[in-house]
């Protein structure tokens, strides 16, 4: 059951994957595991590192950082660490500074120590595949209120969201894969001119251009059609 669990996710790409899961899957590389899933879970891990490093740099490598700042340091597994650390070489200021601050809030805290039975790996493995398969359900867990600017009714602030969107999804780099909701949003306002932009102004866009057929919504994905 576990082998099954696992391999479901460990086939996914780690932007189909929440940071705090794969915190969890590395913790799990980390752990003597009977069978051939401790060997699946090690190549995984080593597949991992790389595709963090290949996280564009920018607002898609920042939004990922700022989701694994919000994990406890000590449940940041070792592998995990050494990964997002080897970033820091090239990356534009802002994410170094995101880096340090994670270097910085590790450097004292060691990871818990692993102790995870069998039962307890199957729970970790099902949570995973159900954080990188099923659609978030909006305010699930942060519900929120977000007032609507008087700044809002101005229409170039909707061109320019839809513009930006349709270009980002229409890239080379994106057009098959499409982007993540929450770093596609968040790219497109740290982008925007208009500084005061809200998640909700931006989804509010992103909606229309579904309805209008340009681009199409998949679970946590947007895609261009």
């Amino acid at each position: 059951m576990i082998q099954v669990l696992t391999q479901d996710v460990i086939r996914q790409h780690i932007d189909r994957i929440e940071p705090a899961c794969i915190a969890d899957l590395f913790a799990l590389a980390e752990t003597r595991l009977p069978g051939p899933l401790a060997a699946d879970l090690s190549h995984w891990a080593a597949r991992a590192s790389r595709e963090i490093l290949d996280i564009p740099d920018g607002p898609t490598r920042g939004t990922f950082l700022a989701e694994v700042a919000e994990i406890p340091p000590e449940s940041v597994p070792n592998g995990m660490r050494r990964a997002i650390l080897a970033l820091a070489s090239g990356s534009i200021p802002d994410t170094a500074a995101l880096i340090e601050r994670l270097r910085v809030s590790w450097a004292d805290i060691e990871p818990a120590p692993v102790k995870l039975g069998v039962a307890t790996a199957a729970k970790v493995a099902e949570k995973a595949e159900k954080a990188a398969k099923a659609p978030k359900v909006a305010g699930a867990t942060k519900p929120r209120v977000v007032k609507t600017p008087a700044s809002m009714v101005d229409p170039r602030r909707a061109e320019w969201i839809r513009g930006d969107a349709v270009t980002r999804l229409g890239s080379r780099e994106y057009s098959e894969r499409g982007l993540k909701e929450s770093i596609f949003v968040a790219g497109i306002k740290h982008r925007s001119p208009y500084k005061d932009l809200t998640d909700e102004e931006v989804k509010a866009e992103l909606r229309k251009l579904e309805r209008e057929r340009k681009l199409k919504h998949t679970g946590e994905r947007w895609l261009i059609r």
